[in-house]
């Protein structure tokens, strides 16, 4: 008989979905922990939610001691679970056996020859990746790409280069172009970086960034060589880039010189500092030099907040709300979105609405954003209802990312009644179209195909390939 405190199996899979979602891999362990029972692992589909819990956070002993379970249980043949053990031993540095698991597996897909080359390349072992990759019978353009980005992120772009130059032009993407961009300017080669930058025939927001960003930091190293002292304003720019571009180390040789050169810490540079290491992760930093501010503006409080949201520390960027509302400095609209964010991330629904509710006593107008964050709270905290009726009521036309957050949302409850309740709201307001809007359209199929509703999905896919659209090949093996 089943503890009436544990969680159903059927129930198990969405709630171990939900913590790594919100980067509550910890939470997602001990979740499962409480929830297997007492005759080892029985939930096949949680198991590979468990051990990428355990890879984001390198828990190598919990990973091997539950891979020991997946053996007694009889899945170590899954392809899934195999998959999974193969990335969780690489990602926690066990090459070793990450490759054990890889050889004793019956089936091998793509996804599993990725992980085990991403492995070898994130421990340094090139040769053994390039080995895995030539032998490999189909690449992908994630297999490329994974590539591509091991060898930049080795320091060797001439191999990165090499791999870029054959990879076939059918499979080369906007994804792997950035790659190729980043590991130059990450290279500090930006002669190299303008050259692939400008072969590009499709451009997105992000390579935009790291070459800006690169374009900055090169600047300013030559200016240094050249004898010429950096200004506040010089200093506050190439801070600005290094956090645009997650560049830790060199945001830390700036701070250096900023104490080694004496330069006087106005209110940019000591935002620019927080700024820096608050997006690059440095959470404890950011906050020792926040303390240290005597006036804290309101752009300061906005940029530690932002960045307890953007890495997961979502009560601390609700107490910090909390603590700039008693120092009496208005938030702003910004304020407002990253608050907004940390709450829909965190699950914190009242606080959430409660957030929302406070613009309007701070004579702030929520614009489609605030709108969208809101919508976002309501579907991962399972209230789709709450969510469409926003959507259906909310005074400003609704956008492409509102309509994404939304049937997201539906994809993770499952929901297909409600995927078609959006359809027609999206069709009652004659804003479907767009690329944006396309993209949907695959959404919508997965949707159906998950609950086994084969005939629309199918119907959704014969709509998309209509519309003579093709869907973009993704990466997700890259993280940017």
């Amino acid at each position: 008989m089943q503890d009436r405190n544990q969680i159903p199996s059927s129930h198990l899979g969405h709630i171990l979905r939900n913590c790594l979602s919100k980067k509550k891999s910890k939470t997602a362990i001990l979740i499962f922990n409480r929830n297997r029972g007492t005759g080892g692992v029985t939930v096949l589909s949680a198991i590979p939610l468990v051990l990428k819990a355990c890879a984001s956070i390198s828990v190598l002993a919990y990973g091997k001691a539950l891979h020991c379970e997946i053996v007694k249980s009889g899945f170590e043949c899954s392809l899934m679970v195999g998959t999974s053990l193969v990335d969780m031993y690489g990602k926690c540095q066990d090459i070793v056996s990450s490759r054990k698991v890889f050889d004793y597996m019956p089936d091998r897909n793509v996804i599993t020859w990725n992980a085990m080359i991403g492995g070898y390349m994130r421990n340094g072992d090139a040769k053994s990746a390039s080995f895995l990759f030539r032998t490999m019978a189909e690449k992908t353009s994630a297999t490329w790409n994974e590539m591509i980005d091991g060898y930049t992120k080795n320091g060797d772009t001439e191999m990165a280069r090499r791999v870029f130059e054959s990879m076939p032009v059918s499979l080369k993407n906007v994804v792997t172009w950035t790659v190729m961009v980043d590991g130059y300017v990450s290279n500090g080669d930006m002669e190299a970086a303008m050259e692939v930058f400008e072969g590009m025939r499709e451009r997105n927001f992000y390579v935009w960034s790291v070459l800006i960003s690169g374009k900055a930091l090169d600047a300013f190293m030559r200016m240094q060589r050249e004898g010429f002292e950096p200004d506040q304003v010089t200093i506050a720019s190439v801070l600005s880039a290094c956090a645009q571009s997650g560049m830790l180390d060199f945001g830390k040789e700036v701070h250096e010189l900023i104490l080694r050169k004496g330069i006087e810490l106005n209110h940019f540079i000591l935002n620019g500092l927080v700024d820096m290491y608050a997006k690059c992760g440095d959470l404890r930093k950011a906050r020792l030099i926040f303390e240290d501010i005597s006036i804290k503006r309101c752009a300061t409080w906005n940029t530690l907040i932002s960045g307890f949201a953007i890495h997961g520390q979502c009560r601390e960027a609700i107490e910090f709300f909390s603590k700039m509302e008693k120092s009496g400095v208005k938030p702003d609209i910004v304020t407002f979105l990253s608050l907004l964010s940390a709450c829909a991330h965190g699950g914190f629904v009242e606080e959430g609405l409660e957030a929302f509710s406070k613009m309007e006593r701070y004579g702030l107008k929520a614009n489609v954003k605030h709108y969208g964050s809101l919508v976002d709270l309501f579907g991962r905290a399972g209230k789709l209802l709450e969510a469409f009726n926003l959507v259906k009521e909310m005074p400003i036309e609704p956008n492409d990312t509102i309509f994404g957050a939304l049937l997201g949302a539906c994809r993770t409850q499952n929901d297909t009644v409600m995927v078609e309740k959006v359809l027609e709201l999206v069709k009652a307001m004659n804003i479907g179209h767009g690329s944006h809007y396309d993209a949907h359209y695959v959404l919508l199929s997965n949707i159906y195909a998950a609950s086994e509703r084969w005939e629309k999905a199918e119907g959704m896919r014969v709509a998309f390939s209509g519309k003579g659209f093709e869907k973009e090949p993704g990466c997700s093996a890259l993280m940017f």
